[in-house]
């Protein structure tokens, strides 16, 4: 996955994104994404010190959340 800017800013602008876009559809790319850098921020956690590995982690948890809130409020919603 090629990301702009450090794993943290990603998901940090993925969970702006998802308050930003609550109660609007979004496209299964944008989803996509979401999910892809969940799995990137999984795999590249074991590489970092101990305190940034937390705060990876609550992120981590944070888009999920957000990820999960999304679906379960509009079924799905996503426009492709």
């Amino acid at each position: 996955m090629k990301l702009h800017g450090s794993i943290t800013a990603n998901l940090e602008g993925a969970i702006a994104s998802t308050q930003r876009l609550r109660g609007h559809p979004v496209y299964s790319d944008t989803t996509r994404y979401w999910r892809e850098l969940v799995r990137e921020a999984r795999r590249t956690r074991t590489e970092l010190p101990e305190n940034e590995r937390l705060r990876l982690d609550a992120l981590v948890a944070r888009l999920e959340g957000e990820m999960i809130e999304r679906e379960r409020r509009a079924g799905g919603g996503e426009r492709r």
